[in-house]
C-alpha cells in the first residue's frame, strides 16, 4: 500500500518535468493521429471547482452586487437540489454536489450521459477546511423511482443516475434542466445510503467541452506526481494516439513536482494504469482541482480581471450551478478567508477495491460512516480515527 505524507507537509520545490524517461523495451505504436484538443475525464472538475472558487474564493470582504453579476451573468442557474435536501443557509455546516457529465460531442458522442465523477464537497461549520470526497462512479446502488423521466428504480452504479435522470422522451437531454434532474436523481440516490440523508447547499455540474480553454488561460498548472505514469491517450510529443497505448509508450510522467502544460495536466489526470487503479484516478483528479484553486486564486489570477472574465466566458453554458437562495456576495463574504492550501482529500474505502461481485464496488462500513460523519459535521473526528483515509498532492 501507498504511504502518503502529512498533508500538511511543506511540497518540494516545483521543476521542470524530465524529457525522457528511463530505457523500457516496448512495441512503440508508430502510428499518429492529427493532434487535437484532448476530451478530459476527470480533469473537467478542476473547470466546476475553479467556476465555485470565482464565487465563494478569495481576498475581497465585500464585492459590489454589479461586479458579481457581470462575472456570473453567462453562467447558467438552476434548481438542482431537491426540496428535502435542501440546506438553506450557510452559516453552519455547508454541502456541495460537484458532478462531471460523461457527455462528448461530434464522432465522440455517446448515448447516455453519466456522472463521470461525484465529489462531495463538505465544509465544517468553523469554516475553515474544505474536505473533497469522491465517490466511485462504479459503486453499485439503489437508484430509487424518478417519476420526471419514466425511469423505474433498481441496482446499478451510481454514475447511471445522472443518466437516467438526464433524458426526456427516452432520449439522452444535455440542456440546463436535463442537467438538473440529472443531479438532482443523483442526490437522491446518495440520499439513500444512510438514514436521514444529507442537506445540500448548492451544486455544479459541468461537460467535457472547453476545459482545455481554461487551462490555457490559466498558462497550465504545477503538479506532484506520485508515481511513475505513461500516458495511453499522448505519445511522447503530445499526438494523440488513434487508440490505448500499450504501458510505458506514450508521454511519460516521472515522480516529482514539477509544472505540466494544460494538456498535460489534463491527460495525467485521466490515466487508469495506475498502482491503485480508479482510486489513484480519483486522487490525481483531486491533486489537479487543487492545482487549479492554487493557480486561481494566485495574486496573479485575482487581481487580473480580464484573466477572470476569460475563465468565466470559457465555462459558457457548459456549467450549470444552483447555489440555493444564498446571494453570490454572502457566499463571497462567508468563506473569504478559505485557500487551496485548506482542501483536505478523503479516499473512500481507505482507496481499496471492495467488490460487490459483479464487477461494480461497494462502500465499506466505514465508507458509509464518512458520509454520516458529513451529516453530523463530524468529519475531522472521522479522519482523526482513520489518518490513512487523507490523501496529499505532495
Amino acid at each position: 500500500m501507498t504511504t502518503y505524507a502529512d498533508p500538511g507537509a511543506k511540497a518540494p520545490r516545483p521543476r521542470r518535468p524530465v524529457d525522457e524517461p528511463p530505457p523500457r523495451k516496448t512495441n512503440r505504436n508508430k502510428d499518429k493521429a492529427p493532434k487535437r484538443p484532448p476530451d478530459p475525464t476527470w480533469a473537467k472538475w478542476c473547470m466546476i471547482v475553479g467556476s465555485i472558487v470565482m464565487v465563494i474564493s478569495g481576498g475581497a470582504v465585500i464585492v459590489p452586487k454589479a461586479i458579481t453579476a457581470y462575472f456570473t451573468k453567462d453562467l447558467n442557474f438552476q434548481s438542482i437540489v431537491p426540496g428535502d435536501a435542501q440546506q438553506t443557509s450557510i452559516e453552519g455546516p455547508i454541502n456541495m454536489l460537484l458532478l462531471g457529465m460523461d457527455q462528448r460531442s461530434g464522432d465522440e458522442a455517446e448515448g447516455a450521459i453519466r456522472a463521470d465523477s461525484i465529489i462531495i464537497v463538505h465544509i465544517p461549520s468553523s469554516h475553515d477546511k474544505v474536505y473533497l470526497i469522491s465517490i466511485p462512479r462504479d459503486s453499485e446502488v439503489k437508484i430509487p423511482n424518478y417519476p420526471k423521466t419514466g425511469f423505474v428504480g433498481y441496482t446499478t452504479k451510481i454514475n447511471a443516475a445522472f443518466a437516467a435522470g438526464a433524458q426526456k422522451n427516452d432520449q439522452p437531454d444535455p440542456s440546463p434542466e436535463g442537467r438538473a434532474r440529472g443531479a438532482e436523481l443523483t442526490i437522491m440516490t446518495i440520499n439513500g445510503l444512510i438514514p436521514g440523508g444529507l442537506k445540500f447547499n448548492g451544486a455544479l455540474i459541468l461537460n467535457y467541452e472547453g476545459f482545455l480553454s481554461i487551462l490555457s488561460v490559466l498558462g497550465g498548472v504545477d503538479m506532484c506526481v506520485d508515481e511513475e505514469v505513461w500516458s495511453i491517450h499522448y505519445d511522447r510529443n503530445g499526438n494523440k494516439a488513434k487508440g490505448d497505448l500499450p504501458d510505458g509508450v506514450g508521454k511519460y510522467y516521472p515522480i516529482g513536482c514539477y509544472y505540466m502544460k494544460d494538456w498535460e495536466a489534463l491527460d495525467f489526470a485521466r490515466q487508469r494504469h495506475l498502482s491503485d487503479g480508479d482510486y489513484g484516478r480519483q486522487r490525481h483528479q483531486q491533486q489537479l482541482i487543487k492545482a487549479i484553486i492554487k493557480k486561481m486564486t494566485s495574486a496573479g489570477t485575482l487581481t487580473d480581471l480580464g484573466k477572470i472574465r476569460q475563465l468565466q466566458q470559457s465555462a459558457g453554458d457548459l456549467l450549470t450551478l444552483d447555489l440555493g437562495a444564498v446571494p453570490i456576495e454572502e457566499w463571497l463574504f462567508t468563506l473569504k478567508s478559505l485557500r487551496a492550501d485548506d482542501l483536505v482529500m478523503i479516499k473512500t474505502n481507505a482507496g481499496k477495491f471492495v467488490s460487490a461481485g459483479d464487477g461494480n464496488q461497494l462502500l465499506d462500513d466505514n465508507s458509509l460512516k464518512l458520509l454520516s460523519a458529513v451529516q453530523t459535521d463530524t468529519v475531522g473526528d472521522f479522519l482523526l480515527q482513520h489518518p490513512d483515509w487523507v490523501a496529499t498532492d505532495k
